[in-house]
């Protein structure tokens, strides 16, 4: 199985992506899901198995990347995701590839995103 994370830039191959509780970083996704009345964790690393997905993330963050990774610790499926098999929840991931260094968001606006972010989570999930 393959595992996408989109995020903060500037990490290669063999960095840990920790979670905001370790590395102290106040504004996050994880802070708007939970803004949201989401259940995401603070403690914990979100990865996906839909790429695309994980763009759309990284396009949401100033000049976000996409990195494949392999998760460290326990997976558990994230309560947030609607679409089995898509979202998890781990204690941290390790940058396995960056495959894309700098995802913009460009000038599409902001729900265009959303919608694309629905999409790719529908297609992974049926995949």
């Amino acid at each position: 199985m393959r595992y996408f994370h989109g995020g903060v830039p500037g990490l290669v191959r063999g960095d840990l992506l920790l979670p905001p509780v370790v590395t102290g970083v106040e504004r996050t996704l994880t802070a708007d899901v939970l803004a949201m009345g989401g259940q995401a964790r603070r403690d914990r690393v979100y990865v996906t198995t839909g790429r695309e997905v994980a763009r759309v993330y990284a396009a949401l963050r100033p000049d976000g990347a996409l990195y494949e990774v392999e998760p460290v610790g326990e997976l558990e499926a994230d309560p947030d995701c609607q679409v089995a098999g898509v979202s998890y929840e781990c204690p941290a991931a390790r940058v396995v590839r960056v495959v894309d260094p700098v995802v913009l968001l460009r000038s599409r606006p902001f729900e265009a995103w959303l919608r694309k972010l629905a999409r790719a989570t529908d297609e992974a999930g049926a995949a």
